[in-house]
């Protein structure tokens, strides 16, 4: 949510500026086509004119353009106060809209761009923060707009003309606060549950580790994206462990399994990547870490797992690993995974219980 509109951010001010533009040269054009014809304006002299309706406009149009250029510039500020500033500024530009050229209905209902755009958001504390201020801003106008020149013969009409669009955006805006809200719920509890499933379907549901699938995903991806950073990968299997299940039972050997996962967990889980991709087959992906800091992990672990002590037997249970850092851009990962379970081969051949890497 708080990165939703970034790229409206992005944009706004550009926008703005054009808006601005705009403003101003109407208001100038306003002066010399409207000073001859309109007798309202028969009496304002083009200096007092243009210090009233253009050079104190353009001040604060300049200030508040740079004040929000700040806050939407700032990396240190939350959305939530970006997008209330967005709000804020053309909230300034209706105000000095409707206090130096507003005659019609049209500008008096100017205040619901602000109040529309609070409803985008989603947030229902911004739409009311907006109402009240866009509200008194208006209150303000009606009982003073009698003391400018630019006041018409059809004020009262106008005026309740725009009061009727006013209160109409605040209707709408309230209905599609519910809506965006609910719905907003609806997608946020969607996502979750997907976020969940996609969590569930990675992980392997007795040691909660990341499956065969998962392994085989990161391990593709990190090798493709690899650039200059060392990338290693250890390939573990639980030594003489068909006998275990054998001689102990399925149990016990289910506890072996929970044990190595743990000390895998808390010696190489830290910004690595733990899986068990098969029965009693680990493996750990290790970004941005080198052969031997990797191989110091990897003993630490196995020295810790084998001497695990278990109720139902005296001996020990080790496991062998092969570890490899890699070392050829063009290498694939099934190539890179074939290197390291050749590394694992050659622990077992050389008396299990160890770590080889290469």
């Amino acid at each position: 949510m708080e990165d939703r509109y970034a790229k409206l951010h992005k944009h706004f001010l550009i926008v703005m500026l054009m808006v601005t533009a705009l403003i101003l040269v109407f208001l100038v054009i306003q002066y010399y086509m409207l000073i001859r014809v309109d007798a309202r304006y028969a009496g304002i002299h083009q200096a007092a004119y243009m210090k009233t309706y253009v050079f104190f406009p353009t001040l604060i149009f300049a200030a508040s353009y740079i004040a929000v250029w700040q806050i939407l510039d700032s990396p240190n500020i939350e959305a939530k106060w970006k997008d209330l500033a967005t709000i804020l500024y053309l909230w300034v530009l209706c105000t000095v809209g409707c206090f130096v050229c507003a005659e019609s209905s049209v500008l008096y209902g100017s205040f619901t761009v602000p109040i529309a755009l609070s409803t985008v958001y989603g947030r229902k504390w911004m739409c009311r923060v907006t109402e009240v201020i866009c509200g008194v801003t208006l209150a303000q106008y009606v009982g003073t707009a009698p003391l400018f020149p630019t006041c018409g013969e059809n004020y009262v009409v106008n005026v309740c003309t725009g009061m009727f669009l006013f209160v109409l955006c605040c209707l709408c805006n309230e209905i599609l606060m519910e809506y965006v809200l609910d719905n907003d719920g609806a997608i946020r509890s969607h996502l979750n549950d997907n976020t969940k499933l996609a969590n569930r379907l990675q992980r392997d549901p007795m040691t909660s580790l990341y499956n065969h699938t998962a392994f085989y995903d990161y391990l593709d991806t990190f090798v493709r994206n690899r650039d200059d950073a060392p990338l290693t990968l250890a390939v573990i299997d639980i030594d003489d462990f068909k006998k275990v299940n054998d001689t102990y039972g399925h149990n016990n050997g289910d506890e072996v399994i929970l044990n190595l996962s743990k000390v895998l967990q808390r010696n190489c889980g830290e910004n690595n990547y733990v899986c068990r991709y098969g029965g009693e087959e680990f493996a750990v992906i290790f970004p941005d870490v080198k052969v031997k800091d990797a191989t110091k992990m990897m003993n630490t672990s196995l020295e810790e797992f084998r001497e695990t002590k278990y109720e139902w037997t005296d001996k020990r249970i080790t496991f062998s690993c092969g570890i490899f850092q890699m070392s050829s851009y063009t290498m694939t990962a099934e190539e890179f995974f074939r290197v390291a379970d050749k590394m694992l081969y050659n622990a077992k051949q050389n008396g299990k219980n160890q770590c080889i890497s290469g």
